[in-house]
């Protein structure tokens, strides 16, 4: 009950209040769906043809995002024919389709309801002009038939947002070339009485990115409807949380770079779409705010166009940062490359150098936001590493959410670069989504000249406020990599520093009697040497305890060498490791420097 009321006591009133009204006003629509039958049997919309032509046309021209290139469609095209799908990573073929079963985990239902397939099988319809729409089509009379309130996870407020907005899309592509007006005039009933139903159920409990995920949806159906009362709440809605998620330095308060990128995605086709209909007050902040934003996506952004794992990151083919800053070119005028070298509301502090060749992104922030760290792990100190435009230490990622049995690990301490302390975790995260008691950061900045570039933080642990861990990060004009720790309070300390490698890469003791550690792969060849260490381990793929895993995406699992060095520090001993390679590859200097 403690850890439950140090959970609770973070949370908004709304959040208090909303949930339990949510779970009873479902469990009602289950237990008497006649209450239901407004939105489950739609009986008309308005016409849309006006609002299709302007959306169609953004859509082409500018949300670069959405547009990519259609790979392997035609064999997507006829797994949909045989009720056979693929998310996080799992092809599973469901016969019969039951639009009110849960198959696999939650999230996997969530992205089945999602209809993200619905886009590509529009595009295909206008660029190949073929009849690749018609097993979605199936699909969607289907679910407007069968999936019922109260007992699909396909009307919960979150997937209904992301489903409207794929059929509001859809529907804009092909409206024009479509023969089957029986089936638009369902199609765009259906979408009607959801944004309907999503205006009354808005995730008040949630807030963060699954309430910008409705009040997106509703601003967009306001504007596909011409509804006004849907236009004003969702503009009104829309501009405060703008203000209230994205910090000064543009990033977003979850501090993840996945949700980062697709709030971005959110912000610029609300505010596409809004100019396109004549909709943009006079002084709003778009676009400033989302410049900044695409400098922090674009800073999180490595060389190969993936980004940093931090905080429930996965690099899926939806989330992809570089089509999104595209778009952030397009709509707003932003430039690749205009970002700074520290955030410092953020929490995050990098280095670079020409190209990304080498680079570090270093996590240094709170959590997240008070009242939400649904997607916060324990990863204050921890960092990436590429080298030589390639991966060399990484962030472990997420597997999953519910019931996933790498849940738990992946939120630790001992799953981030960082330092584990007399066993206990820098917060107290608990369940798959909550986190009670939360460490305190002390302080974190960086700063460089043509010899160093360097950063410091320190943190309180949430187990006691009288220690202090702080990390010092240097990076010497040699090329070398110093990292120093230290623990300030309390007597002798037994402390585990991680460093969790790329599975490209391949990590052996030089020596059995040694703690120096060689890794190597194609074109990799560094050295990791410990100084004030006990002991020394490589951990591959440990099952009891987890460990040794990287999980880019979500549902998959790679076996890595994990390092773990032990040491029994006193108060404010320094201890750590250097990183050292030969030589500079190319003896490019940095290109961002902390001001």
């Amino acid at each position: 009950m403690l850890r439950l009321f140090r959970t609770l006591k973070h949370l908004r009133w709304e959040q208090v209040a909303y949930r339990p009204l949510r779970i009873a006003q479902f469990r009602l629509y289950r237990y008497f769906p006649a209450l239901a039958n407004p939105w489950t049997m739609p009986q008309g919309a308005p016409e849309v043809a006006a609002a299709c032509e302007i959306i169609r046309s953004v859509f082409l021209e500018r949300f670069t995002h959405l547009n990519s290139p259609l790979t392997g469609f035609d064999q997507r095209i006829n797994d949909l024919g045989d009720n056979t799908f693929t998310f996080l990573n799992r092809r599973v073929r469901l016969n019969p389709l039951d639009w009110n079963s849960r198959y696999e985990s939650h999230l996997w239902n969530y992205q089945l309801h999602y209809f993200n397939f619905a886009l590509w099988c529009a595009r295909s319809r206008v660029e190949r002009k073929d009849d690749s729409f018609e097993p979605c089509r199936k699909l969607i009379e289907s679910w407007l038939s069968e999936a019922r309130i109260g007992r699909s996870d396909g009307w919960d407020a979150y997937p209904t947002s992301l489903r409207v907005v794929n059929w509001i899309y859809a529907y804009s592509l092909i409206e024009n070339s479509y023969g089957n007006k029986a089936f638009l005039d369902r199609w765009r009933a259906g979408i009607h009485a959801q944004l309907d139903f999503l205006s009354r159920h808005l995730e008040h409990h949630l807030q963060a990115n699954h309430l910008l995920k409705n009040v997106k949806a509703l601003f967009i159906g306001g504007l596909f409807f011409n509804r006004e009362d849907w236009i004003e709440k969702g503009s009104s809605l829309l501009l405060r949380e703008l203000e209230e998620q994205i910090l000064d330095d543009g990033g977003h308060y979850e501090r993840s770079p996945m949700y980062h990128s697709q709030t971005l995605a959110d912000f610029l086709e609300c505010h596409a779409l809004q100019t396109a209909f004549g909709r943009l007050r006079t002084g709003q902040p778009f676009d400033i705010k989302l410049q900044k934003m695409a400098g922090f996506l674009d800073a999180m952004t490595y060389q190969d166009g993936s980004f940093a794992l931090f905080n429930d990151s996965a690099n899926t083919e939806e989330t992809s940062p570089i089509p999104v800053i595209e778009s952030a070119q397009k709509i707003v005028g932003y430039a690749f490359g205009n970002y700074p070298a520290a955030f410092p509301e953020t929490g995050y502090f990098l280095w670079e150098n020409a190209g990304k060749f080498e680079k570090i992104i270093v996590d240094a922030g709170p959590p997240s936001v008070d009242y939400n760290t649904a997607h916060a792990h324990c990863d204050i100190a921890s960092y990436e590493l590429w080298l030589d435009g390639s991966p060399f230490i990484v962030d472990s990622g997420v597997h999953g959410y519910g019931g996933d049995r790498y849940r738990e690990f992946c939120r630790s301490t001992r799953a981030h670069n960082t330092i584990v302390i007399d066993g206990l975790e820098q917060s107290e995260i608990w369940g798959t989504f909550r986190m009670a008691r939360r460490a305190e950061i002390v302080e974190a900045a960086a700063e460089s000249n043509e010899n160093c570039w360097s950063f410091r933080c320190s943190y309180h642990p949430y187990h006691s406020k009288k220690l202090t861990h702080q990390r010092s990060i240097k990076r010497l004009s040699t090329g070398e990599w110093v990292f120093e720790d230290s623990v300030a309070g309390g007597s002798t300390h037994l402390v585990d520093s991680f460093i969790h490698l790329h599975p490209a890469i391949n990590a052996k003791k030089i020596k059995v009697d040694s703690h120096n550690i060689e890794c190597r792969s194609k074109n990799l060849d560094i050295l990791i040497e410990p100084f004030g260490a006990e002991t020394v381990e490589i951990i591959q793929g440990s099952s009891s305890p987890i460990q040794g895993w990287y999980f880019p995406d979500f549902g998959r699992a790679e076996k890595r060498s994990t390092i773990r060095i032990t040491y029994r520090a006193e108060s404010g001993c320094v201890f750590g490791y250097k990183i050292k390679r030969d030589s500079e590859p190319d003896g490019r200097e940095s290109t961002k420097q902390t001001k």
